[in-house]
């Protein structure tokens, strides 16, 4: 039978404690499981393309996020196995 509607793809992401908890903490306030919170957080952010402005502490200057300058890593070929 084949699939139908959304494939889904699972993706490790590390977090800091404290914003793991209290991202989860929010995501059960509206009612959202942890995974649909991110995946609406990231939808909105994609689709309304704000400027990210980092800002030091303690300061004033503000300078717009930067895409990475290093080439993205190619995956190293698999060794088979035995």
């Amino acid at each position: 039978m084949p699939n139908r509607g959304r494939s889904y793809v699972n993706q490790s992401i590390s977090f800091p404690p404290k914003l793991l908890a209290e991202s989860k903490t929010r995501a059960k306030n509206l009612g959202l499981s942890f995974s649909a919170f991110v995946q609406k957080c990231l939808e909105r952010d994609l689709s309304d393309r704000p400027d990210i402005i980092f800002r030091e502490l303690g300061g004033t200057a503000q300078m717009a996020a930067e895409p990475p300058q290093s080439p993205p890593e190619t995956a190293k070929p698999r060794k088979p196995r035995k």
